[in-house]
């Protein structure tokens, strides 16, 4: 008979001829000669790794992460891993890649805590699946990290974006202006009242030698001239 320690944070699993039997804690405990034992740490594990991201628009990105958990099941994690936080590791940066690409990259700073959210939670899924025994994942994803060619893009993006909106204002008003000038002439033209008075304005403001608004009320539509004395 022999016997080994436990120190905790750590834990221990009996090996008889290759199969995992009782769980040991902290501590001296005697064990046979044909059984193994296996430890492993059942203290938080916390690390901080880089992930690599394709965003919606296609853009390669990197965010950092930081992440932590710790083995909830002992004989999970030392059966059906052959490291428990380097299956961690791995795991962390599949699922924030994959929770991250969904969003373009103007989101990634904004939904941030979102992503985090949903790769916990695909994480602990898949941990229940796989049976690796790990638990109390918490993740934290920082803000998007951006190459200087990659800054430039967006910045000549974000100046083409202004370019078109003020492009598209300005065919607005112009739009507005041209629907005015069109009811003006509709009214003109049902309302021999007001072209008599348009036309008595036109005739003052051309003694005053001001410009003139001239309205072609027969044909419907409008038009500006500039008229002297």
């Amino acid at each position: 008979m022999f016997f080994t320690i436990i120190n905790a944070p750590f834990r221990g699993l009996i090996f008889s001829v290759g199969k995992p039997g009782r769980t040991l804690g902290p501590g001296f405990h005697f064990v046979m000669p044909w059984e193994r034992v296996r430890q492993v740490s059942t203290a938080l594990h916390t690390e901080e790794v880089d992930v690599d991201v394709i965003t919606q628009g296609g853009t390669p990105t990197q965010v950092k992460v930081g992440f932590s958990g710790r083995v909830v099941d002992i004989e999970g994690a030392l059966v059906n891993t052959q490291n428990p936080f380097a299956t961690l590791r791995v795991s962390v940066i599949s699922v924030v890649s994959g929770a991250a690409n969904s969003y373009s990259i103007d989101q990634l700073a904004q939904y941030k805590n979102d992503i985090s959210k949903s790769a916990e939670e695909e994480l602990m899924a898949l941990s229940k699946k796989n049976g690796w025994g790990l638990g109390d994942f918490q993740i934290a994803v920082g803000d998007p990290s951006l190459s200087e060619d990659l800054k430039k893009l967006m910045m000549r993006e974000e100046a083409v974006k202004r370019e078109n909106q003020a492009n598209l204002d300005k065919a607005k008003n112009q739009l507005e202006v041209a629907k005015q000038l069109a009811e003006v002439g509709k009214i003109l033209k049902d309302q021999p009242i007001a072209h008599e008075l348009l036309r008595l304005q036109m005739l003052s403001d051309m003694g005053a030698g001001g410009k003139v608004v001239v309205i072609d009320a027969k044909a419907g539509t409008a038009g500006l001239a500039g008229l002297a004395s």
